[in-house]
């Protein structure tokens, strides 16, 4: 009988513990995306920009976002 109980316990907490780790991946996909979206504004507004200053600034945020991605990504 306290093996039946012990397993469905684990049972349990492994359940619990996938369904946090799902929803984990969720808000990271979603993370993922926004940054991705980021990254492609920034980009499109660096081709567009004439201003060295400007286009510097936006280097950096694109270099930023980059990181971010990438240790997203890892």
């Amino acid at each position: 009988m306290k093996h039946q109980e012990l397993v469905k316990e684990i049972n349990f907490l492994l359940d619990t513990v996938e369904k946090k780790r799902e929803k984990q991946r969720k808000k990271l996909k979603c993370y993922l995306s926004q940054v991705k979206a980021e990254k492609q504004k920034l980009r499109k507004k660096l081709t567009r920009e004439s201003s060295t200053m400007n286009r510097k600034k936006l280097k950096k945020e694109l270099d930023a976002a980059n990181k971010v991605y990438s240790m997203l990504n890892a």
